[in-house]
């Protein structure tokens, strides 16, 4: 019953009816968190797999498994056995080195020539890769968008700053950048100061780009004072949703306010947005911006 469930699912397009079960398959950060109580208030039987040195939170009152990475057969049976047709996969997760991948007769079931691809390349290919395997297995894979479109970015400001003209020309100047580095396979973000890009997210994720930023501002690379620059936060054109939905939450607000920024810019419908109440509160209490374009 449950291989013709998913396999149902994935010629479907739509996301199933509630109460069906569903699985989040979890790494770290609280989009995992977020995305497994969103559907549980709309009604969905959810199952957590909580992946080992990934996971970070607890999932109480929730259904959780927990799975070291790369073990794929015990993952689909897990799967099949919770008649999970549909697949969830939402945090932050580190490229396994090859000798971590567990090694059992379900993982060399998705093809070992498959495996070993995924140690080579940028991270536009491995999704691409998993999307492909999960696909092949007879699973849907369901993006934020889908599943929680409630968590995703609107249009225009999100608490009481308003970015000022110069913010503005700075937003547009880096939405500009991120469209144009699409085929560099890199970030999803970058800061503009005075419609100079100051630094762009590569392999250490946003935050910790935002704070490299504020130390150009401490050692007097960047001669400005704070508040003042903006982070942009946008999906690449063709960029994998599914899988690779930009995120945003209070500790990017936090990092924002540590690294003496004036606001943050996302993209509206395409961006995760994770404890928005809590968000904006930080942002107002901060004094910047947050807004939607």
């Amino acid at each position: 019953m449950a291989g013709t469930r998913a396999e149902a699912a994935a010629r479907g397009g739509r996301l199933a009816a509630d109460g069906e079960p569903i699985a989040v398959i979890a790494g770290a950060g609280g989009l995992p968190e977020a995305i497994a109580q969103a559907l549980k208030a709309r009604g969905r039987e959810v199952l957590v797999v909580a992946i080992d040195g990934a996971a970070d939170r607890e999932f109480g009152g929730t259904s959780t498994i927990h799975l070291p990475i790369g073990a794929a057969g015990r993952l689909l049976e897990c799967l099949r056995a919770n008649d999970c047709a549909e697949v969830v996969i939402a945090g932050q997760f580190h490229r396994p080195r090859f000798s971590d991948i567990e090694f059992d007769l379900g993982t060399l079931k998705l093809a070992l020539s498959s495996l070993l691809r995924l140690r080579f390349g940028g991270d536009d290919q491995v999704v691409s890769r998993i999307v492909e395997m999960f696909e092949a297995e007879g699973f849907r894979i369901v993006g934020p968008q889908e599943a929680v479109p409630e968590l995703i970015s609107a249009s225009g400001p999100y608490g009481r700053a308003r970015p000022s003209e110069d913010a503005r020309a700075d937003i547009q100047t880096g939405a500009a950048a991120i469209r144009h580095m699409a085929p560099l396979d890199v970030g999803q973000a970058v800061v503009v100061h005075s419609r100079r890009i100051i630094g762009v997210e590569a392999a250490e994720g946003t935050n910790a780009m935002i704070l490299r930023c504020g130390e150009l501002r401490a050692n007097g690379r960047l001669n400005a004072s704070a508040p003042s620059g903006v982070l942009v936060k946008m999906p690449k054109p063709g960029q994998e949703l599914r899988l690779e939905m930009p995120v945003i939450g209070p500790d990017t607000v936090r990092a924002a306010r540590q690294a003496g920024l004036a606001g943050l810019a996302v993209e509206a419908g395409g961006v995760v947005v994770v404890d928005r109440s809590e968000l904006v509160e930080l942002a107002d209490e901060a004094g910047l911006f947050v807004v939607g374009f």
